[in-house]
């Protein structure tokens, strides 16, 4: 049996999106492999760089990830000492430690890294406008989700 050469996956943004996303998850893979981290632990050490003190709430909504998922990173990323958890009731607030912040700019040598060779795969100028895009999407699509779980 033949397939034909343009299929109904050709145009689901279902199917290209998440296999796009596993491309790209293999790319961040291979460039955080040498740190003995994921792509997303990755993310949220740039933000607890960024703004030190970070809730696991902002970080939650900063990378749309559920809170729980959230909760399992940082658990990762004490484990290694990479980051400290302080608790005043129930209040969350994560710093990065002196082993975390000596890595600090491998991570962002590696980040660098990441978006260079899906900026050289893609084009520049391509791969900015696509994450442009895709970060609109996304708002708008969180922003429907959001109000269509209020409905009863």
């Amino acid at each position: 049996m033949t397939v034909p050469v343009n299929n109904f996956l050709d145009t689901c943004l279902f199917f290209n999106t998440n296999a796009f996303s596993r491309h790209l998850a293999k790319l961040a893979d291979g460039v955080f492999k040498s740190l003995n981290l994921s792509a997303s632990h990755a993310s949220l050490l740039l933000l607890v760089y960024e703004t030190p003190g970070i809730n696991p709430k902002e970080l939650s909504r900063l990378l749309q990830l559920n809170p729980s998922t959230i909760t399992r990173f940082i658990d990762a990323l004490v484990k290694q000492k990479l980051v400290t958890r302080e608790v005043r009731g129930k209040t969350a607030r994560i710093h990065p430690t002196p082993k975390g912040l000596s890595i600090k700019s491998d991570v962002a040598t590696a980040y660098r890294q990441l978006i260079m060779t899906y900026s050289d795969i893609l084009g520049g100028e391509s791969a900015a406008h696509l994450s442009q895009k895709i970060a609109r999407a996304n708002d708008r699509m969180r922003k429907a989700l959001s109000s269509a779980q209020k409905i009863p």
